[in-house]
């Protein structure tokens, strides 16, 4: 059997199964006509990475030549707390939690068009450098280091799909990926973006004022709600609009975003209507997570770890041409999946129960 029909099987059972993911029970899923060993091998010798993303993504792509995109960025660390330390699996510091979490990080590219969401890329933050370190008792310890930062990452994942697609109209990330060097980057390869920046950023409201040296903090400018302002970065050449969004919170108190985009014809609605659009890869992150299976393997082989990775964002890919052929959301076609499963589990217990009373 070929590879891509391995990967085929293996991502159908990445959004079938529940609990750990294996070659072995990827293999008993299909009765073992296809032995476990042709899995483990297609795990360890094939390259399942952006590149295999991308061309499983684009058969959906297609179908929406002529609608606008928005292409969000941002990362996720994917909980893996029994899972042995190595290059793929270890320490990450997560902003939504506020800690440090054992697990895999994930830098993942999601365009968004129409209803459909398509992962397009990613990359994995891997530690495989070591360093030494003092520790709060003066201690030295070796410890693993990232190569990369998740920001070199993700410009190292842009410029891929600008070279596979060029054709979204902005990109959309949170305030970590506000930094001067992407802020930079976008405008040298000319990308419109709307991201969301720090409110102690330094900004000054004039060309003159910028030259002179007069900033102030971002949230010192005095900025209504939905008013936008044309100003400029501190160490950045170029004009930007910002504006200021206030929302309510689940606790029903009330917070602000700051929003800065270099499109300067955008009004503060279209401003704050793009960057919604960054929500849908929040869905992504917990809909692969959840539904297709991508910190399920058990597996301690870094290759092995890796493709596993890049096979359940094709799962992913498949979970989403799904629910654009039948209308139903991921988790609606899952809770299917989940209700046939125990209707032949059911049959099961019904058939082993006769197969004992005969015995009896």
């Amino acid at each position: 059997m070929k590879q891509r029909e391995l990967a085929n099987l293996y991502t159908e059972y990445l959004l079938c199964q529940n609990s750990q993911a294996s070659a072995t029970m990827c293999s008993s899923m299909l009765d073992e006509l296809v032995k476990h060993d042709s899995f483990s091998r297609m795990l360890k010798v094939g390259s399942y990475e952006s590149k295999y993303v991308w061309l499983k993504g684009k058969s959906i792509l297609n179908a929406y030549k002529d609608k606008p995109k928005i292409l969000s960025i941002d990362n996720t660390i994917s909980p893996k707390s029994d899972s042995m330390v190595n290059e793929v699996v270890n320490w990450f510091y997560d902003h939504s939690v506020g800690r440090a979490v054992k697990g895999i990080n994930l830098i993942s590219a999601l365009i968004h068009v129409g209803d459909a969401n398509i992962p397009v890329g990613f990359e994995v933050q891997t530690k495989e450098n070591f360093v030494v370190e003092k520790d709060k008792a003066g201690m030295e310890r070796l410890k693993r280091k990232a190569r990369y930062t998740i920001n070199e990452l993700a410009r190292k994942l842009i410029l891929k799909i600008i070279k596979n697609f060029s054709s979204f109209d902005y990109i959309v990330a949170d305030r970590y990926f506000a930094s001067k060097t992407n802020l930079k980057f976008f405008n040298k390869h000319k990308l419109s973006y709307v991201i969301g920046i720090a409110n102690n950023r330094l900004v000054a409201k004039s060309k003159a004022n910028a030259l002179a040296g007069n900033y102030c903090r971002l949230d010192e400018l005095g900025l209504l709600e939905n008013e936008a302002m044309k100003i400029y970065l501190k160490d950045i050449k170029y004009s930007l609009v910002v504006t200021r969004q206030v929302f309510k919170n689940g606790d029903n108190s009330t917070g602000e975003i700051y929003l800065i985009t270099n499109d300067l014809n955008l009004e503060s609605n279209h401003i704050e209507d793009i960057y919604q659009k960054r929500w849908n890869i929040e869905v992504y992150h917990r809909s692969i997570k959840q539904n297709a299976s991508l910190a399920k393997s058990p597996t301690s082989v870094i290759t092995t770890q890796l493709n596993h990775i890049g096979l359940s964002i094709g799962a992913f890919i498949e979970l989403e041409k799904l629910k654009l052929a039948s209308n139903k959301n991921h988790y609606a076609l899952k809770r299917k999946m989940l209700i046939a499963a125990n209707q032949a589990s059911h049959r099961e217990i019904i058939k082993m129960k006769k197969i004992l009373k005969m015995t009896a």
